[in-house]
């Protein structure tokens, strides 16, 4: 079972500033969406839940409306050998081409 993510706008919102960490400034983009979760018990959700996107630094315009999936590149290992994720969206047209 894959996670629906339903894009409603195709607007960001930008953050930016001075980490306090590293004295170096900062953006981040970032776009709403909506995902149709499960519980631990399998069982669907019955309503969305808003998330926040981070997009890439390379993404130069939001997620257009739609409806996506989370891709497979969203996923790799850290430099602890850890699973991590990057959250990356795929509309839900192309994945279920590549699953055929």
């Amino acid at each position: 079972m894959s996670i629906k993510i339903e894009v409603k706008e195709a607007i960001s919102k930008t953050k930016s500033g001075v980490s306090a960490r590293t004295s170096k400034p900062y953006t981040i983009r970032e776009q709403e969406a909506w995902a149709y979760t499960v519980g631990r018990d399998g069982k669907p959700h019955p309503y969305p839940v808003r998330i926040s996107i981070t997009l890439n630094d390379d993404q130069t315009e939001p997620y257009p409306v739609g409806n996506y999936t989370i891709s497979p590149a969203s996923f790799y290992a850290n430099r602890f050998n850890g699973l991590e994720c990057g959250l990356i969206l795929q509309p839900l047209a192309a994945a279920a081409r590549q699953a055929a």
